[in-house]
């Protein structure tokens, strides 16, 4: 009875929680993909919101990026985008172009080839959001300057909802791009060992969020000599 109520008043809870963070994402369109230990366990004890550009469509829907349409296939795009992704490391779906990205990220963000169940455990303790609120046409189209500053609002809800202790950004095209709200680290460890920069924090409802970035995963850049600065980073918190 007593381990009934409690599995009872978690569920509750959780409710409650996925209610309050809805409500708070007001300006998300393209909602994060939220893996289901990342509250939980996360990375080693650390969540991790790993920041992508914008996704692309091809579609040129008028209604893209406009927060009163009630499409769940187009708001729930980045949870179909990862579930499509471990589905075809599962064997159950075709491969695409784009997955390579993601494979890429995971091996190299354990500095090995990981099997079926490392990319599931890996993507199941992390938050995975798009910076851009409307897509794209291509994968190498670049956002509006005009539609990077309009999704800024809908990041620091994200921020807010589920307070991660780190944020890797995934490009530098990105990173030039993300509001300069924030304020410079002054650590002596170099995260970026090209752009030679300490980190850079957000404040979200008092807590101080460091951010650096890496190449993204989509260039021949991003190896596994990035394996070092990205656990540098992560071993550097408290």
């Amino acid at each position: 009875m007593i381990i009934g109520e409690y599995i009872l008043k978690s569920k509750f809870y959780i409710y409650i929680c996925i209610n309050k963070i809805n409500e708070d994402m007001k300006n998300v369109f393209f909602k994060p993909w939220v893996g289901k230990n990342y509250l939980s366990t996360g990375i080693d004890g650390k969540k991790l919101l790993v920041l992508g550009e914008s996704h692309y469509c091809g579609e040129n829907c008028p209604t893209c990026g406009k927060l009163e349409v009630d499409d769940k296939n187009c708001r729930e795009f980045t949870t179909n985008v990862v579930n499509g992704y471990l589905k075809y490391k599962k064997g159950d779906s075709e491969f695409e172009g784009w997955m390579n990205t993601f494979t890429k990220f995971g091996n190299v963000f354990y500095n090995k080839h990981l099997g079926l169940e490392e990319v599931q455990a890996f993507w199941n303790s992390i938050v995975f959001y798009n910076f851009v609120q409307s897509s794209t046409n291509g994968p190498r189209e670049s956002p509006t300057a005009e539609e990077f500053t309009k999704s800024a609002s809908a990041f620091f809800e994200v921020l807010k909802s589920y307070k991660p202790d780190l944020i890797i950004v995934w490009g530098e095209r990105l990173w030039k791009q993300l509001p300069d709200t924030g304020e410079w680290g002054k650590e002596e460890t170099i995260f970026n060992k090209e752009n030679k920069r300490p980190f850079y924090y957000y404040t979200s409802d008092q807590k101080k969020i460091p951010t650096f970035s890496v190449f993204h995963p989509s260039s021949s850049r991003f190896d596994y000599s990035c394996y070092e600065p990205i656990h540098k980073a992560i071993n550097y918190l408290p």
